[in-house]
């Protein structure tokens, strides 16, 4: 009988998306609202604008007739023939300048904008009749407030029209307090829903690399373990006539697997030293050309098959360099190390070196696997492990790139690389040289 398990780490990445998704939607059902309740709230203010002009011009023809009562009564018997005789007869009844000032005092009194344009307009054809500015004709197309002058005049049709040129710009100033406190906001939450989104993304990945950094301990270790545990229990049960040979043979096994497990703990409290700071170099003056032969021979010679070239062109002349020799002899394994891991068969590795602007300079290249320009963003970060495709030989914790880039930094050099898929990787390493 089988039981299917879920696939936990599937459902969580699920279950990050969908929640990403939700916010995202959550977020712009917010804006949209947000943005519905500014139109809204600049359309309210607009009636309450025109509402209060309604109610000035009101205030204002009030006046008007009560101040023209004997007005209105003389004009009766006023002979009306032509528009000449109208227009004249009109501003007998309109004061002009009392207009002017009756529109001063209640666009005043109801907290309108004070710029504002009024003249008098004949109806029927929209003949401006009078103007208070010489462009009111052209006022006449936009937003405009209207009432008629027939109770003042009733020969012929005329209304008041009045006009604020910066009605718009006023409302939104009237505002612009809340519509820059809701920005900021909206500015705020955004920030934060990307910080929050980010931080999630990053804790996934985090999580993803912690727990292949742990499956790759876990088989880096599970081997050697297992071979010192089956080379113990030969020598335990060992005959008393066993040969020396034999008893040296598995000896050297369990010392083997010992030092391959040493190093690979050393390669983890390296890098937990680097984080911390804790370390320091131990700088003596060396011959580099000597050590990077020296430590390629004795790599080679432990991990190199017979289809693998080392070739040098070490042309640097100043190769004597002051720095911490147990640390470059390191870079330099990790380097090769990798240039082994990551190639087919038929392996070439090419070791270069050079002197430039008071540097050594020496480059590792490999014939290999290469890398995709999205992967050389991310190669120096700390757990990160190049993918191999069908390659399921690589074994490490993807320590290695990340204390070689600390390690030459912190001896003020820099690390290049360029990498092509399916051709190859190069790696210049600059250290500096102090005479």
């Amino acid at each position: 009988m089988y039981i299917c398990l879920p696939n936990w780490s599937n459902m969580r990445g699920v279950s990050i998306k969908l929640i990403i998704i939700l916010s995202s939607l959550a977020l712009i059902g917010l804006m949209l609202t947000q943005l519905f309740w500014v139109i809204n709230a600049i359309q309210l203010a607009q009636k309450q604008f025109d509402h209060r002009v309604d109610m000035a011009i009101e205030d204002v023809m009030d006046e008007l007739i009560d101040s023209n009562d004997s007005t209105l009564t003389s004009t009766k018997n006023i002979y009306y023939s032509d528009n000449t005789c109208a227009k004249t007869t009109l501003f007998e009844v309109l004061d002009t300048v009392l207009i002017g000032k009756l529109l001063d005092k209640y666009i005043d009194y109801h907290s309108l904008d004070q710029n504002y344009e009024f003249g008098i307009v004949k109806s029927s054809n929209d003949s401006v009749i009078f103007a208070s500015t010489e462009e009111f004709d052209r006022l006449l197309e936009k937003k405009v407030y209207k009432t008629c002058l027939s109770c003042l005049w009733k020969e012929e049709y005329f209304h008041l029209a009045v006009h604020f040129p910066e009605q718009r710009n006023q409302t939104i100033i009237g505002m612009l307090m809340w519509l820059i406190l809701s920005g900021m906001f909206i500015l705020i939450v955004i920030i934060l829903f990307t910080y929050i989104i980010t931080t999630i993304i990053k804790q996934k990945k985090i999580s993803e690399v912690k727990n292949d950094f742990i499956n790759n301990m876990t088989h880096e270790f599970k081997t050697p373990i297992s071979t010192i545990s089956l080379a113990a229990e030969v020598l335990l049960n060992a005959e008393p006539e066993s040969s020396l040979e034999r008893i040296q043979k598995y000896s050297r096994i369990i010392f083997d697997e010992n030092q391959r497990m040493r190093a690979q703990v050393d390669r983890v409290l390296q890098v937990a030293s680097l984080d911390k700071g804790d370390f320091e170099l131990t700088k003596t003056d060396f011959d580099v050309h000597k050590l990077i032969r020296e430590t390629v021979q004795n790599l080679c010679f432990e991990k190199c098959e017979e289809s693998t070239t080392v070739k040098y062109s070490l042309d640097a002349e100043k190769y004597i360099i002051h720095a911490d020799q147990m640390h470059i002899n390191n870079i330099v394994v990790n380097l090769v190390e990798n240039a082994i891991k990551y190639s087919n068969e038929n392996r070439v590795i090419n070791i270069s070196s050079f002197n430039e602007d008071g540097h050594f300079i020496f480059s590792v290249e490999d014939n290999g696997v290469g890398m995709s320009q999205d992967t050389l963003k991310h190669i120096f970060e700390k757990f990160y492990r190049v993918p191999t495709g069908n390659i399921h030989t690589v074994k490490g914790f993807g320590l290695g790139l990340y204390y070689v880039k600390n390690m030459v930094e912190a001896h003020g050099g820099w690390i290049h690389v360029k990498s092509e898929l399916k051709k190859g990787t190069k790696f210049d390493i600059s250290l500096p040289i102090q005479e």
